[in-house]
């Protein structure tokens, strides 16, 4: 097998490996490492000064990997980091290989890499530890976590009430009667068409700034979020990877959820709901009205999303982590580069020391 690596740097460039792309994250379930979420971004919320830098690995004409990431000085990072997980794409078995050329072409990319940051799930390959030992002819790179979250998810089951049953007794009691509940108050559950995608999506953004608001306010982006979400929306609304669930109350919008899904997996975004509603759970409504379409749909595993909020464990069957590890490449900029993430790396450290008993403690409220 002889693979070629090449650095786009335009999205000229990359029309003619966009199918291929997409195709690659529908194969490895890996929603929002899909070209229309990651491009999406990248048209409406990029940095000022930021550039494509997106690497595509090919065995002859076949798309065998793909790394999407964008450059600032010489400091590279994932397309749309930290807004959702966006992993590198790989052919399963072509990892090392893939890692061997991909870090031959960043190297000699100009400009090279001072610094690559990278976003990874438990289950992913060690990307990381793979383009380190390729990396510069053999001088290597450092490499360390800089941070970490908990990623809660559920493992779907052939049928939603073999799933329901997998549920504890109180949970299953206090969900009927929820939706009873909701039923009694008119709540009817629709998702976003081609029609209502913008009205949506405005809905959804000022549903969630607005419960947020108090506390802390919304990592979202205030400039070019509803134009992104409608960009993404667009573009995967007919094969369903884009749901935007609303849970309508009289025909106003109460409560809304985002899930974006790629093959067997579907991953809940974020959400948003009326305040004064929040007797009605529309929360924990929408999670379980998502949950039994993604199983009517074949999926097999909803991710929840980064982060141990207590009500996701009353649905957690399984969980990972999502790390955020830095490659420093030894050579021109490393010293810098170094101590330039030295902050970050000690904030993991001392992070890193909270006792797994408070953790559980934690991931305890949910399950109450």
């Amino acid at each position: 097998m002889t693979l070629k690596a090449q650095v786009h740097q335009s999205l000229d460039d990359l029309v003619p490996v966009r199918d291929e792309w997409d195709a690659l994250a529908v194969k490895v379930a890996r929603p929002f490492a899909a070209p229309a979420w990651t491009l999406g971004w990248w048209n409406h919320l990029r940095p000022p000064g930021s550039r494509l830098s997106v690497v595509s690995v090919r065995d002859g004409t076949s798309l065998v990997g793909l790394f999407p990431l964008i450059g600032r000085s010489r400091a590279f990072e994932p397309i749309g980091g930290g807004l959702a997980p966006v992993e590198p794409l790989c052919a399963l078995g072509e990892e090392p290989a893939v890692a061997a050329v991909a870090a031959a072409a960043l190297a000699e990319a100009e400009p090279s890499p001072a610094s690559l940051e990278l976003e990874l799930h438990d289950g992913s390959p060690d990307w990381t530890r793979l383009l380190a030992t390729a990396w510069g002819g053999g001088r290597g790179a450092s490499r360390w976590t800089k941070k970490a979250a908990p990623v809660p998810s559920v493992m779907l089951t052939d049928d939603y009430e073999t799933w329901m049953k997998g549920r504890s007794a109180t949970f299953q009691k206090e969900m009927r009667r929820k939706q009873r509940k909701a039923e009694a108050a008119g709540a009817t559950f629709r998702h976003a068409t081609p029609d209502t995608l913008a009205e949506d999506v405005r809905v959804f953004v000022e549903l969630h700034r607005r419960r947020l608001s108090e506390k802390g306010g919304s990592s979202l982006p205030e400039a070019g979020m509803e134009r992104m979400l409608i960009d993404v929306g667009t573009e995967l609304l007919a094969s369903r990877r884009f749901r935007l669930l609303c849970l309508d109350v009289d025909g106003r919008p109460i409560a809304a959820q985002l899930l974006i899904s790629a093959g067997s997996e579907v991953s809940a975004w974020n959400t948003g709901f009326d305040e004064a509603y929040g007797k009605l759970s529309p929360l924990m409504l929408c999670m379980i009205h998502s949950i039994a379409r993604a199983i009517e749909g074949g999926e097999r595993t909803m991710s929840l999303g980064p982060g141990a909020q207590s009500y996701k464990y009353r649905l957690t069957d399984e969980e990972e982590s999502l790390r955020f590890d830095v490659l420093v490449p030894r050579g021109r900029g490393y010293l810098g580069a170094r101590l330039g993430l030295l902050p970050a790396q000690a904030r993991h450290q001392i992070g890193a020391h909270l006792s797994e008993s408070a953790k559980q403690r934690l991931r305890s409220l949910g399950r109450g």
